[in-house]
């Protein structure tokens, strides 16, 4: 005859709360780690960008489409060119960034449910046990009578 033992049921509960908590702090580390890596990365494109823009005027003004008192289309199309690929670029980065955080989101709510879940699953079971365990009683007590 098995009667419940609520240390059983402690024990499970307590590992699978450690686990919650440990898995939770390594997903919000992993995320922090990441949002620092989007920062660094983001920076060096801008650097990049940053560095290329007075090349690019620089080409200009060698073939003379750029400098005091030319008016080139040339060079404001290029102009406009490069600022729209910087602003794309950044954009699709940040796109990226988003996307990335939505996910981390994304699994933490998998991973609450899934908990909740395993915790209703040992409290049903629990409560299964100590009424499994209330008949055996009763069993017992009727058929000693």
């Amino acid at each position: 005859m098995a009667f419940f033992n609520p240390a059983d049921y402690e024990a499970r509960r307590r590992t699978a709360t450690q686990s919650f908590g440990a898995t939770g702090a390594m997903n919000a580390y992993a995320n922090f780690l990441s949002q620092q890596r989007g920062t660094r990365e983001r920076t060096n494109m801008m650097e990049q960008y940053d560095k290329a823009q007075p090349q690019i005027t620089a080409g200009y003004a060698r073939r003379g489409l750029q400098g005091p008192n030319v008016q080139s289309g040339i060079f404001a199309r290029g102009l406009q060119d490069f600022a729209k690929q910087r602003a794309q670029g950044l954009q699709q980065f940040d796109q990226g960034q988003m996307d990335s955080n939505r996910m981390y989101d994304l699994t933490e709510a998998q991973r609450l449910e899934a908990f909740r879940n395993q915790m209703a699953d040992m409290e049903s079971e629990k409560a299964q046990t100590i009424a499994d365990s209330a008949r055996q009683l009763f069993a017992n007590r009727v058929g000693a009578i």
